[in-house]
């Protein structure tokens, strides 16, 4: 003879239209059971342990683990008879969302019990989200871990304006009905200041940046020490090692790095160094994705990230794209540029027309097209080539760079050819020795220097 589940029959006067059903069922199975056990069962769902439970109630710790199981067959048995669609319910119900407060699940379960609530949704497999101290009680996830990996992601955006941090916590699809600040403070070393909200662990750092951000121009490192609640030696030598932060010189003032203020530190030398970064961090890619990176760190135009593709350091892989030479890119070398007509070649010999300028005559590098440096064979970049100039005793380079190429100072020469500024000269390059000579090439009449 098939026997009756004592959870059946304890449930056999209860159903929709008895009297014994209230409205809801689950409340109803929750009153069938004893005074006694339903305040154990609460004390179980508040998280009280065996021993303190046994000491109020004068039970052996396995009588109160079989109460614990007998209570939560029964609503289980309930749920399956009155409500058989439950867990599919409740868990679309939660989706992704990391946290849902108690009130709003007795909300759904029509319960006025919550305790019963929580003994229910454990068995159906739902969890409270766990955080860094434990079980965040009083709320609920399909996905446990959620929450926890929510927050970790909104602490490494620190420090964040108070403003930045509710549209970050929105962006993160943390609940807003997650008690934040609480579980913040206590567990992910967080601290909210007048400023926002900042590490504490870094503090004074963070405070420091949000108040300089705030203030939207250099200050001294003074005011800031005083705002970061550190000594000014302490506050110097934290924005000294943090790329955040640049100096201004030579005022001394602090800034962000961001802003890019004439005469701060900045933490890109040129734009070959945020070229090899981004290859670095990203890997290959391809033209588009490059330039769209480098310009996303660096204001730069197209025409200065297409120069910087000469560099030696960078070069195309066997799948065409761009990447690093150490990993075993192919340096791209210059095509041919069209030849201008103030460089004429003929075999060994190249010359080369130089207006003399204010520059010249003060001795700058003098920049010259880049078909000379192509003719010269220096087709990445950096690279040189010397030639000896006059009797030997002077040296001149031609140096191809990603920005432009140049030849060295003339000035000694041009001086001692007694030019002026406005005259012409002609430095004839001779290949296959590497000499150099330099002659002065005006028309007698029209000279400048005569």
């Amino acid at each position: 003879m098939h026997e009756t589940p004592e959870s059946d029959r304890e449930l056999g006067n209860l159903g929709p239209h008895s009297p014994g059903f209230g409205g809801n069922w689950l409340d109803a199975a929750w009153e069938s059971l004893s005074e006694r056990n339903r305040e154990i069962l609460t004390w179980r769902a508040r998280r009280e342990t065996l021993n303190a439970i046994g000491t109020e109630f004068g039970l052996t710790r396995e009588r109160i683990r079989q109460i614990e199981s007998q209570g939560a067959k029964l609503l289980v048995r309930a749920q399956e008879i009155f409500d058989p669609n439950l867990p599919i319910k409740i868990l679309e119900y939660l989706g992704d969302q990391s946290a849902v407060p108690d009130d709003v699940i007795a909300a759904l379960l029509g319960t006025r019990a919550p305790a019963a609530a929580t003994i229910l949704l454990k068995q159906l497999g739902v969890q409270p989200p766990v955080v860094r101290s434990g079980p965040l009680i009083g709320y609920w996830s399909a996905n446990p871990k959620a929450l926890d990996a929510q927050l970790k992601a909104l602490t490494e955006r620190f420090p964040l304006s108070n403003e930045e941090f509710g549209q970050t916590a929105h962006a993160l699809n943390i609940p807003p009905a997650a008690p934040l600040g609480v579980i913040l403070e206590k567990d992910y070393r967080a601290e909210l200041t007048e400023l926002g909200w900042v590490r504490a662990n870094r503090g004074a750092r963070d405070r420091a940046y949000l108040w300089l951000r705030q203030q939207g121009e250099p200050r001294t490192v003074l005011e800031i020490a005083n705002v970061a609640g550190a000594s000014e030696h302490a506050t110097r030598e934290t924005m000294r090692r943090d790329e955040a932060f640049a100096q201004v010189r030579p005022e001394g003032t602090w800034a962000l790095t961001d802003w890019r203020v004439q005469g701060a530190d900045q933490r890109y030398a040129n734009a070959v160094d945020v070229l090899v970064e981004v290859l670095r961090d990203l890997g290959p890619l391809d033209y588009a994705e490059l330039r769209a990176e480098i310009q996303k760190r660096y204001p730069v135009g197209e025409w200065r990230v297409a120069q910087c593709l000469s560099s030696n350091l960078i070069g195309r892989n066997a799948a065409g794209l761009y990447d690093l030479a150490e990993r075993g890119a192919e340096p791209i070398e210059d095509a041919e540029p069209q030849r201008p007509k103030h460089i004429q070649a003929s075999g060994n010999v190249v010359g080369v027309e130089v207006p003399v300028t204010h520059d010249v005559l003060r001795g700058s590098g003098i920049p010259v097209n880049r078909w000379l440096t192509w003719y010269l064979g220096l087709r990445t970049a950096p690279s040189t080539r010397y030639f000896a100039l006059g009797n030997g005793d002077d040296e001149l380079s031609v140096r191809r760079m990603t920005s432009n190429s140049q030849l060295s100072s003339l000035r000694a020469q041009a001086l001692s050819l007694g030019v002026a500024e406005g005259c012409t000269l002609v430095l004839l390059l001779r290949l296959d020795s590497n000499t150099a000579s330099l002659r002065h090439a005006c028309t007698p009449e029209l000279c400048p220097a005569r």
